[in-house]
Order: C-alpha cells, then structure tokens, then sequence
C-alpha cells in the first residue's frame, strides 16, 4: 500500500502491487472467463542513516533492473536531495538506460512514516498496522533519524468539538498522545486545517462536572488565568473528564487559515506536516505568516 501511495503521481509508470483480476477478457481466439494477473517487478532502496548516497554510485544500481518490469529505486535517509539533484538523477537514468524505465523514489524516514499514517487512518481497525506505525514511528526519534520540531506542525481532526475548541482556543487529548515534538499546532476541520498558533501551555488535569471542580495534575507551570481559561471552557462543555491533556493556545496570536487536503476522504487521527514541503524556510518565521502562506497551498 505504500508503493501504491508513492506511485499515486507517477503517470509515467502506474504500478499495481497486488494481484489484478479480469472477467471476460477478450483474445484472438475468443474470450478468457476468468484472469489473474501480477505484473514482475524489482524494488531497490539505498538506505542512509544522515547524510546522501553519492549520486555516481546510486546510478549504477539501475544496471540489476529490467525492461518489461515496473523498476523503483528508492532512496531513503534523513536527507533528501533538492529539486534540481533528483532532475539530474532521473535525467542520467534514462541516458545511462533508455531501455528500461526507473522510477526514483526520493524519501525521507518521515515520509515512510507520513505514509504509513495515511494507511492506517484510511484501516484504523487494523491493530497490527497501528502497532507498525507506533514502533517504526519510536525508532525513527529514538534514532534521531527525524528532527524537524522548529518545522513541524501537528493538527488534529476536531469534529463536533471545532466550535468549542475555536472559541476557549483549547484542545484536549489522552496524555499519551502526540509523541513527537512540534512547534505548530492546528485545528482540522471539513478537510482543511483552520487555524495555525503555536502552545501557550499544556495542562494535566480531572474535570468533575456534578462538582465543577477542577484539579491539576503533574509539576507544569501555569498561570491562574490559564486555569482560569481552562475552568471555564469545560464548564461550557458540561462533560466529567479525566486521564487528559488540555493545549492552551494563544488568545491573541491564533490565526485563522484553509490549508485544504485534495485527496480522497478525511482523516482519522492527528498528523504531522514539515512546513518546509510546502513553504520557502524564510516563510516560517510566526504562525500569523504561516497561517497567509498556507492558505495558497494544499495537501495530501
């Protein structure tokens, strides 16, 4: 499903990984009833750990590919080439090959892991898919194979709760989600992210309803007004809570914007996005410009 979703916009070589089944399949002498179909194919990834393969060597790897057969070279590290090094790579593969076609796969740990969360929030059912994403997610921070938190924008899907969450600028979850670390944050509604601020504060606390009584957990600093902030949106929400963590956004510094998904469905659960696949690094300096620029841009 991965090699599916990487290929999604490669109309030069479309790849079906899995079996392709037919009915009634014309031929020159009459007509197949049933067709089961799985095209050959050969996949190569180069694997890097922090720094790029040098380009001379990727290139020859294309010699173990064939005509006839859907070729992928993958590139996988925590760097990536710029725009004008994979039009190199791709040009020299077709002068070095002009007989084989070779689609090369520019990847970054964080995209194996964007693309993985893509997955599972289209079969969010399939634990072992989740388990997947969790270790291979640990490993890749553990490993310090990701580090993009001064780029890194996590929003989440807020349903019901948008208006809640928009008005108190609050945002509550399970202690144990988001283990990455991000300085944006945004809410995502009808296929689009809505706002873009970064974390005033967050806080750990019970919320008792019957009692409105509100106690707070674990040693983060807040200010009383904070909690004040805090006392009063779950008043308004009227519902017992506990086991949760409440992101306290900015009043002030919360901007409003459309960062729109194109691809088919919504999402199921949080993601993450490095700003810089979609903004000029001079571009993310506040979210109030963030917010601006976003607005001309979507996603997948």
């Amino acid at each position: 499903m991965i090699i599916e979703r990487l290929n999604e916009d490669n109309k030069q070589q479309l790849y079906f990984p899995q079996p392709i089944f037919s009915q009634q399949v014309g031929v020159e002498n009459g007509i197949i009833d049933g067709q089961i179909e799985v095209k050959p194919s050969k996949i190569l990834i180069e694997t890097k750990l922090n720094h790029k393969e040098f380009q001379n060597k990727l290139l020859k790897y294309g010699a173990v590919f064939h005509k006839n057969c859907y070729n992928q070279l993958w590139h996988l590290s925590s760097k990536k080439f710029n725009e004008n090094e994979v039009a190199d790579i791709n040009k020299r593969l077709k002068e070095i090959y002009p007989e084989i076609k070779i689609q090369f796969n520019n990847l970054l740990f964080a995209d194996l892991l964007d693309n993985l969360q893509g997955i599972f929030d289209e079969n969010f059912h399939d634990m072992e898919l989740k388990l997947l994403h969790e270790d291979f997610n640990n490993y890749c921070y553990e490993s310090n194979l990701i580090s993009n938190e001064e780029f890194n924008l996590l929003f989440v899907p807020t349903g019901f709760s948008y208006n809640w969450n928009r008005k108190h600028k609050i945002y509550y979850c399970p202690i144990n989600w988001h283990s990455q670390n991000f300085k944006y944050f945004g809410l995502y509604n009808w296929k689009s992210v809505r706002s873009i601020s970064e974390i005033e504060n967050i806080i750990i606390a019970d919320y008792n309803h019957k009692t409105n009584e509100l106690i707070i957990r674990g040693n983060n600093k807040h200010t009383q007004y904070q909690i004040d902030r805090l006392h009063i949106g779950l008043t308004e929400l009227g519902e017992t809570q506990s086991g949760l963590k409440y992101y306290v956004l900015p009043e002030n510094e919360f901007y409003e914007t459309d960062f729109k998904k194109v691809s088919h469905g919504g999402i199921q659960g949080h993601r993450y996005k490095d700003l810089r696949d979609f903004l000029e690094k001079d571009e993310i300096t506040n979210a109030k410009q963030i917010a601006n620029k976003l607005r001309e841009v979507t996603w997948r």
